[in-house]
């Protein structure tokens, strides 16, 4: 699954990118013409102010994913959802003992094209048991979902965890 960055987000990298250029800019600037050196945190608190800034106008919101929440909140941002959409945290839990739990999945890039699938085996103490990852061709969305279940499907019988 593909995933394209909210329009928030975009704006502000755009703005993290020309904060850091003219802080660079600005530092030299001192330094050539002042003979002043500039200290690295006051240009690094010059770039949070800017993107926090951004962050405060009223420029669009999120729409697509809990990555766009994610960067946000990396930058110490609040993130400002659509009314429309609900972003919900999933959290993994652990099966239950003697039993292995298998998360697999599939993507491709548009339908039909270039695929692949990959899945994760772990125990109840959350121990990876085992992975694995296959590319494929040119295959349609479905193909690769059903083809991630049945190669886990196919490695839990090979391992005898018939509790999955």
């Amino acid at each position: 699954m593909s995933v394209s960055f909210s329009e928030q987000v975009r704006i502000l990298w755009k703005t993290s990118i020309h904060a850091v250029i003219w802080g660079v800019w600005t530092a030299c600037n001192r330094l050539i013409f002042k003979g002043k050196l500039v200290d690295f945190r006051s240009i690094l608190s010059l770039i949070w102010h800017a993107v926090s800034e951004a962050n405060h106008l009223e420029i669009g919101c999120m729409w697509n994913c809990m990555d766009d929440f994610l960067i946000l909140r990396r930058f110490g941002l609040l993130g400002r959802p659509s009314k429309s959409l609900v972003i919900k945290s999933v959290v993994w839990s652990p099966p239950a003992l003697s039993w292995i739990k298998v998360d697999a999945d599939g993507a491709t890039i548009g339908s039909p094209r270039v695929g692949g699938y990959g899945g994760i085996f772990r125990n109840c103490r959350a121990f990876v048991k085992g992975c694995f990852a296959i590319p494929l061709g040119q295959v349609f969305g479905f193909e690769v979902e059903l083809l991630a279940v049945l190669l886990a499907i196919n490695f839990a019988w090979k391992y005898m965890w018939h509790r999955i």
